[in-house]
């Protein structure tokens, strides 16, 4: 459902797909309770319990009624990326992001009322991720930029053929050097940003 263009609700843009329910996750979460896992069990039990209405004689598979709701905003791209030693002086250097979600939350609580209609619409329960809920942390599962194109060495980490400022023949051509979130799934986008990329390399003769 795209909400990216005049679309969009409460001026804030975004785009909505389902995510279906993997059989490889059936599979892992079964295999789980058959052994008895605790997790595996009451998470499990849980679904039931939300996807009955109430109904003690409904008998059914819960998984089979279970529908992930996947979205993709354009956030406030506001995030650096930087390494840091975590806990010494000494340690050893690890990537750390640092965000400030609230820039981003207009987009967030649009797309969760979304969510929630959609769910309503459906018969359905509607259940936010609990890392949302209870600390405003998201999964990201198409991170984007890091390496950011630009003019000079000062602006960014790229130039526009995706060579490495002053890394002469060092090339990123992935998600990275999309420098903002786009609102939809940015595969086919950074599919085309790779392929200009390599057809640069051809035709210089690198």
């Amino acid at each position: 459902i795209d909400f990216l263009g005049e679309n969009n609700l409460d001026g804030e843009h975004f785009f909505i797909e389902d995510g279906g329910f993997p059989d490889v996750i059936r599979a892992y979460v079964e295999g789980k309770r058959s052994a008895n896992n605790l997790v595996a069990t009451n998470l499990y039990a849980g679904l039931r319990r939300l996807l009955d209405h109430g109904d003690a004689d409904t008998e059914h598979d819960a998984l089979d009624h279970a529908m992930p709701w996947f979205s993709q905003g354009r956030d406030a791209a506001n995030g650096t990326l930087s390494l840091s030693r975590k806990w010494t002086l000494f340690g050893p250097l690890e990537l750390d992001l640092d965000w400030d979600v609230r820039a981003s939350l207009g987009v967030f609580e649009a797309i969760s009322r979304m969510h929630t209609r959609l769910a309503e619409a459906t018969e359905g329960n509607p259940l936010a991720a609990l890392p949302w809920m209870l600390t405003k942390a998201l999964v990201t599962p198409h991170p984007l930029g890091g390496c950011r194109p630009s003019n000079s060495v000062r602006e960014g980490v790229v130039k526009h053929s995706g060579e490495v400022h002053n890394y002469r023949n060092l090339y990123v051509a992935d998600g990275a050097v999309v420098p903002k979130a786009i609102g939809a799934n940015p595969s086919k986008t950074i599919a085309a940003l790779a392929e200009r990329t390599a057809q640069i390399i051809i035709d210089e003769g690198r």
